[in-house]
């Protein structure tokens, strides 16, 4: 192994993982604001996330729209 081998994969994991983050932060401040609604205005989007933390339903979120990114 080359050492331009090693550097074209640190540069892709960075670029994931400041994806991830960046996304997951954008979901949890969006899920956050949604939970200190009151439940009858709360926005019916998915329905799924009833009794999960708002970290569990900001990492659900991330992991199912990250794929869209790469499309």
């Amino acid at each position: 192994m080359s050492m331009t081998n090693a550097g074209k994969d640190t540069g892709g994991k960075i670029e994931f993982n400041l994806l991830m983050w960046l996304t997951f932060a954008v979901f949890f401040v969006a899920i956050a604001i949604t939970r200190i609604m009151p439940r009858g205005a709360r926005p019916k989007v998915g329905g799924h996330d009833e009794g999960k933390s708002i970290f569990a339903a900001a990492k659900a979120a991330t992991y199912n729209s990250i794929p869209f990114a790469f499309m």
